[in-house]
C-alpha cells in the first residue's frame, strides 16, 4: 500500500493512494485476470455499497476456475473495493492520529488515478478519517508521468489557494544562517558517514 503524507503548515495533508491494490484484490477474490479486473474497476468503480443504484449481473470472462463466463453482481465487487477503500483510510487514520496530527489537519486531498476515478472514495475517506476530504483534479494532471502526478496535483493545489504565499515553512522560521550550517552538517554527515 503506497501513499504519500505531505503536511504544509498544520493546514493541509495530501494522500498518494495506490489503486493497484484496489485491482489486485478484485483480481484474487473473483479468480480473474488483472486486466479483467482494472477494467471492472474503471467501470463500477464505486467506494461505497450504500450508493449503488443498480445491482447488476457482471459476467466474469476470464474466470481462473472451472466455471467460465462466471456472473457475479455489482455489488459483489463493489464490496471488494469498499473493504480495501476503508482498510486504507484507517492505516491512514491510524497513522496521523499516532503522529499526533489529525488535530492539525484541516482538510485531505485524494490524487491518483486509482483512487479518484472511484466515485465516492472522498465521502468513504470522510467517514473513515473525520476530516473534510476533497479529490484532486485537473485535465493536465493525466499528461504529467504518473511518477511525478503527486507533486505536480500538490503544487498546483497550493498555487491557486490564495493563503499559499503566506504559507511558512521550517526553513522560513529560521535564519539563512542556521539554515546553510543545517545544511552544511548535514552534507558532511552524508560524505563523512
Amino acid at each position: 500500500m503506497v501513499y504519500l503524507k505531505v503536511m504544509f503548515s498544520n493546514i493541509q495533508i495530501l494522500f498518494h493512494l495506490d489503486g493497484d491494490n484496489i485491482t489486485r484484490d478484485i483480481a484474487l477474490v473473483l479468480n480473474i485476470s488483472e486486466e479483467e479486473a482494472e477494467k471492472l474497476k474503471r467501470q463500477y468503480g464505486l467506494a461505497l455499497k450504500s450508493f449503488i443504484d443498480n445491482d447488476n449481473e457482471i459476467v466474469l470472462n476470464t474466470c481462473k476456475d472451472d466455471s467460465k463466463n462466471k456472473i457475479i453482481k455489482s455489488s459483489e465487487l463493489i464490496e471488494i473495493m469498499e473493504a480495501r477503500i476503508e482498510e486504507i483510510f484507517s492505516i491512514i487514520n491510524k497513522d496521523i492520529t499516532n503522529q499526533g496530527l489529525k488535530s492539525k489537519i484541516n482538510n485531505v486531498i485524494l490524487t491518483g488515478q486509482g483512487i479518484i476515478n472511484i466515485n465516492k472514495s472522498d465521502v468513504a475517506g470522510k467517514i473513515v478519517l473525520n476530516i473534510p476530504v476533497k479529490i484532486s483534479t485537473g485535465r493536465a494532471v493525466s499528461t504529467v508521468k504518473p511518477e511525478y502526478r503527486t507533486c505536480y496535483a500538490l503544487i498546483r493545489y497550493i498555487a491557486q489557494r490564495p493563503f499559499a504565499k503566506s504559507v511558512s515553512s521550517k526553513i522560513d522560521t529560521n535564519s539563512k544562517e542556521s539554515f546553510f550550517k543545517e545544511l552544511l552538517s548535514r552534507v558532511k554527515e552524508f560524505f563523512y558517514s
